[in-house]
C-alpha cells in the first residue's frame, strides 16, 4: 500500500477512532450493521436483476412469451425489494450520520471551549484558522463525506465479488473460430485493397481467438482497463486536491470578512467606509475566483479524460464479444448480461476514478479539521506551560506577583519583570502609552496570556471578573445580556434592575425582557453600562476594568467608582484608563514606561490625588 494512502488513513482514523471507541460505539456499530446488511442485499437485487436481464433478451430472442409473462411478475418482485432496501437503508444511514456529527461536534466544542483554547488559538494564527467553519461545516463534510465513501467502497467491494463471478463464468466456452470470410467482401469495389483487407480480417481473427481462449480474458482486461484509468486520473487530478483545500480557506476568509463588516457596520458608515470594504472584499473574492479558475482548467482536463475513458469503456466488452456472438458461442441475452456485469466490475474497480473529486474534497476536509486539532492541542500545551507558573493559596487571600515577565507572542519582551501585591479591597489605576502591554499585564494576571515566566501567587478562591472595553452581548433578552454568563432566571428581577441603576443605566430597565442585536442596537456607553451592571450581580472578589468606562461621560463614570466601592468594598479592581481623573478613585497608581530596547517597565508612582 503506497505510504501516502497509509497516511491518509493513519490521519482519518486519528479523528474517527474517538467516535468508534466511545461510548457510542455500540448503537454505531449495530446501525452500521444493518446499513452494511441493506447495502447487501440491495447488490443481492442487482445480481438477479443481471439474470433477470439474460433471461429477459434470451426470451425475446426465443419469442417465448409465456415466460415473458413470468418475468414481468419477477421484475415487479424485484423493484418492490429494491425500493424497500432502498428506504431502510436511507433512514439507517441518514441515522448513523447525524449520530457521529452530534457526538463529534461536542466533542469540538468541549475541546475548542476548555482550557481557553477559543482564545490562546488566535494569539497564534498559524494553528488553524476560521475555527467557525471548521466545527460547522468541516465536521459535517467529514462525517457525511467519510461514511459516503466507505459505503461505497463496501458496496463496490460487494457487486465485484458477486459480478466478477458472472463475468468469469461468462468469458469461459469456446474461444472466437477463425477461418470464416469477412463480414464484408470489399475486394469487389476496391481490388487493390483485396490482399490487405484479407491480412487484416486474419490478423484480427487470430488476435481475438487468442485473447478469448485466456481463461478470464473478460475479467483481466477489465482489470487492466481500470488500472490504467485509475494512474491517470491520479496523474491528471492530482492539483486538484491542493485547490480545493485552498478554494474552502478563501471562501472561509470571505464569509468571515462579511460578519464582521455586519457587527462594525456602524463605525464603517461613519467613516464613509464602504468604498475601502469595497476593495477588501472584492480582493478577497478575487483570490476566490482566481483559484477556481485554476481549479477549473484542471477539473476541465480531468473531466475530458474521464468522458473518452468512460464513452470507451462501455464498448470494449461489446467489441470483445461480438464474434464470439454472431459465431453463435453465446446467445443475446448473455451478451447483454456479461456486458452488464462488465460495467458493474469495471465501476467496482474505478471506484477512485468514479469518487476522486469526492476524494480530493473529503481529503482537504480532514486536513483542515487535523490543523483545527492540532491547534487546539497547541493551546492546551500553552495552557499546561502557563500553569506552572500559577499557584494558589500559598499568600492567604493576597494576590502577589514576583519577577512576572510578558512577552509578545514572537518571543519579544514586552514587560520586563514586576513584583507587586494586591490585598482585599485594593485599588489600582494602571496608566501608559497604548501598545505598552496594560491589557497584556491584565489578562496575565487573568490567566489569560500564555507568553510569559515568573510567579503569580493567587488567592484561593480566585473569583474573578475582566471587564472589556467592548462588552460581548449576546444577541437574546436585554436580562439574558445583563446577567451572562449566568443565565436570565439566576437573579431576582430587582436585583437586576439595582444592577441597572448602579452601572448608571436605569433607563434599560424596562427593556429587559426586549430582545435584539444589542451590540448594534446599543450605543458605545451603554453597552459598556451592561457590562458593568454584570459587577453589581455577580460580586467578584477581583475585578480588572480594561478601560470599561472609555465611553461613558465622566459624571457617569465617578458615579460608577463611588457605586462600586459604596457596594463591594472588599473586592479588589484594577482599572486600566487615560482619564487622569480617575486617579481620585483609586488608592494606588502604575505606570507603565517604554525603554530603549523596545520593552516597557512597570513602576509604581506615589497617586497624590487618591481620595481613599
Amino acid at each position: 500500500m503506497p505510504h501516502a494512502l497509509v497516511a491518509k488513513l493513519r490521519l482519518f482514523w486519528t479523528l474517527a477512532r474517538p467516535f468508534w471507541t466511545s461510548e457510542e460505539k455500540w448503537r454505531a456499530l449495530l446501525l452500521l450493521g444493518a446499513v452494511l446488511t441493506t447495502t447487501a442485499l440491495q447488490n443481492w437485487i442487482g445480481v438477479r436483476l443481471s439474470y433477470w436481464n439474460r433471461d429477459f433478451f434470451n426470451t425475446v430472442q426465443k419469442g417465448d412469451y409465456s415466460y415473458f409473462i413470468h418475468l414481468g411478475a419477477v421484475m415487479i418482485g424485484l423493484i418492490f425489494l429494491s425500493i424497500t432496501f432502498w428506504l431502510a437503508e436511507d433512514y439507517l444511514f441518514s441515522s448513523l450520520k447525524i449520530r457521529w456529527r452530534r457526538w463529534l461536534t461536542a466533542r469540538f466544542l468541549d475541546h475548542w471551549l476548555g482550557d481557553r483554547a477559543h482564545y490562546l488559538g488566535q494569539l497564534d494564527s498559524g494553528h488553524g484558522d476560521n475555527p467557525d467553519q471548521r466545527i460547522s461545516e468541516d465536521i459535517r463534510s467529514f462525517v457525511f463525506t467519510s461514511l459516503d465513501l466507505f459505503m461505497q467502497i463496501f458496496s463496490a467491494a460487494i457487486g465485484f465479488v458477486a459480478f466478477v463471478v458472472i463475468l468469469w463464468n461468462l468469458s469461459e466456452g469456446p474461444p472466437t473460430p477463425i477461418g470464416r470470410p469477412p463480414p464484408v467482401d470489399i475486394t469487389t469495389h476496391i481490388a487493390w485493397l483485396g490482399a490487405t483487407y484479407l491480412w487484416l480480417w486474419h490478423a484480427y481473427e487470430n488476435v481475438m481467438a487468442f485473447l478469448t481462449a485466456i481463461p478470464g480474458h473478460l475479467v483481466w482486461f477489465c482489470f487492466l482497463y481500470s488500472w490504467l484509468g485509475s494512474w491517470l486520473v491520479s496523474r491528471v487530478g492530482r492539483p486538484i486536491i491542493g485547490l480545493a483545500y485552498e478554494q474552502e480557506k478563501l471562501e472561509a476568509d470571505f464569509r468571515f470578512g462579511l460578519v464582521r463588516l455586519r457587527e462594525n457596520s456602524e463605525s464603517t458608515a461613519l467613516l464613509d467606509g464602504e468604498p475601502a470594504e469595497r476593495r477588501t472584499l472584492g480582493a478577497s473574492f478575487g483570490r476566490i475566483v482566481g483559484n477556481f479558475n485554476a481549479r477549473l482548467v484542471k477539473q476541465i482536463h480531468l473531466n475530458a479524460f474521464k468522458a473518452v475513458y468512460f464513452r470507451l469503456s462501455d464498448t470494449v466488452p461489446l467489441l470483445l464479444s461480438a464474434p464470439r456472438f454472431f459465431a453463435g458461442i453465446i446467445s443475446l441475452g448473455q451478451l447483454t448480461q456479461l456486458t452488464g456485469a462488465f460495467g458493474r466490475v469495471q465501476s467496482s474497480l474505478n471506484i477512485f476514478i468514479n469518487s476522486f473529486e469526492t476524494f480530493a474534497g473529503w481529503w482537504a476536509v480532514t486536513q483542515r479539521l487535523d490543523g483545527f486539532v492540532r491547534g487546539i492541542e497547541h493551546s492546551r500545551e500553552l495552557r499546561a506551560t502557563q500553569s506552572r507558573i500559577y499557584d494558589s493559596g500559598l499568600t492567604g487571600d493576597r494576590l502577589e506577583v514576583q519577577n512576572l515577565a510578558l512577552f509578545r507572542p514572537d518571543g519579544r519582551p514586552l514587560i520586563t519583570e514586576v513584583t507587586f501585591s494586591l490585598a482585599p479591597g485594593d485599588s489600582v489605576l494602571i496608566t501608559g502609552p497604548s501598545g505598552c502591554g496594560k491589557s497584556t499585564l491584565l489578562r496575565a494576571l487573568a490567566g489569560l496570556w500564555p507568553y510569559e515566566q515568573g510567579m503569580v501567587h493567587l488567592p484561593a478562591p480566585f473569583r474573578c471578573m475582566v471587564m472589556p472595553q467592548r462588552p460581548y452581548l449576546p444577541i437574546g433578552s436585554l436580562r439574558a445580556a445583563v446577567c451572562y454568563p449566568a443565565s436570565p432566571d439566576t437573579f431576582p428581577e430587582q436585583d437586576v434592575r439595582t444592577a441597572l441603576t448602579l452601572a448608571q443605566a436605569p433607563t434599560l430597565a424596562a427593556r429587559l425582557d426586549e430582545e435584539a442585536h444589542w451590540s448594534q442596537m446599543l450605543s458605545g456607553g451603554e453597552q459598556q453600562r451592561v457590562g458593568l451592571a454584570r459587577i453589581f450581580l455577580h460580586k467578584p472578589e477581583w475585578l480588572f476594568l480594561d478601560e470599561s468606562t472609555s465611553a461613558m461621560d465622566e459624571s457617569a463614570e465617578h458615579a460608577f467608582y463611588l457605586s462600586l466601592r459604596a457596594t463591594l468594598p472588599d473586592t479588589t479592581y484594577i482599572t486600566i484608563a487615560h482619564r487622569s481623573t480617575l486617579k481620585a478613585f483609586h488608592a494606588r497608581h502604575f505606570s507603565i514606561l517604554a525603554q530603549s530596547d523596545g520593552s516597557h517597565q512597570l513602576t509604581e508612582i506615589n497617586n497624590a490625588m487618591s481620595n481613599w
